[in-house]
């Protein structure tokens, strides 16, 4: 089979409303959500490449500066057409298969990432995907994969705003054009109410308590979601941080 280049695509931007700039907020000391984010991407043993998809907000500046200090690709595009933006930078860096995860997400987990790119690339599936309407795994890990033909025919297709606005939004509200998969955690035991993916100020409360006890566990940056779970189990109160946060819905 003809070598396929894989890459991981993050959109990301100062901007958020509901916690602003908080892709730039610290888990622990001098260590940045996105710093996270990009040393255990970095983990992945199938990543060829690793591109932070921004726009031409002057605020944006700050993160490019981030991911050059970890010599990883960067891309410009369309601030409010994140399909555009996500097209053209799959397009920029010629990728052949497309990782999707968002960057308010920062322990997503590079060897659940791995076995599903296995598994897409063994399989004929146009969209593999980690969630559902009840997500399987815990929020915060949320992975999604498709191929560059995937994209530019979704890029062609998609007019709504909606669809413009979220780049598998298209994917997801018509199943039945896709061959899609959903990628099961039936092994994993998982816990229910616990919720990694970054809001809110309490869910900033809750990962940086996680990070820094991963730390002491001799864990830097290379844990897993098996190993949160096991110190969840250790530690349960810690859900209490941000039990009352609601959920956004998946975009």
């Amino acid at each position: 089979m003809k070598h396929q280049k894989i890459g991981v695509i993050v959109q990301a931007r100062m901007g958020s409303t509901r916690l602003p700039g908080k892709i730039l907020l610290e888990l622990d000391k001098n260590e940045k959500i996105l710093d996270v984010l990009i040393k255990r991407l970095k983990l992945s043993k199938l990543l060829n490449e690793i591109i932070i998809a921004t726009t031409p907000d002057a605020r944006n500046s700050a993160i490019i500066e981030t991911v050059k200090q970890h010599n990883v690709s960067f891309f410009i595009g369309s601030e409010d057409d994140v399909l555009e933006r996500y097209f053209l930078a799959a397009k920029e860096f010629e990728l052949n298969i497309i990782i999707r995860v968002t960057s308010d997400c920062p322990f997503v987990d590079p060897y659940i990432m791995d076995d599903m790119i296995e598994f897409y690339i063994n399989n004929s599936y146009d969209y593999v995907k980690n969630f559902d309407e009840k997500t399987q795994y815990t929020r915060g890990f949320e992975i999604e994969i498709f191929n560059f033909k995937i994209l530019e025919r979704i890029y062609s297709q998609a007019k709504s705003r909606p669809e413009r606005e979220h780049v598998t939004y298209y994917l997801r509200t018509h199943y039945n054009l896709f061959k899609t998969f959903n990628f099961n955690a039936e092994y994993l035991n998982k816990i229910e109410g616990l919720r990694l993916t970054i809001d809110k100020k309490e869910d900033l409360l809750i990962c940086r308590e996680i990070y820094k006890k991963m730390k002491k566990k001799g864990k830097p940056s290379n844990f897993s979601l098996f190993d949160i779970y096991e110190l969840i189990n250790e530690k349960p109160e810690l859900m209490n941080i941000n039990k009352h946060v609601q959920h956004k819905k998946i975009s």
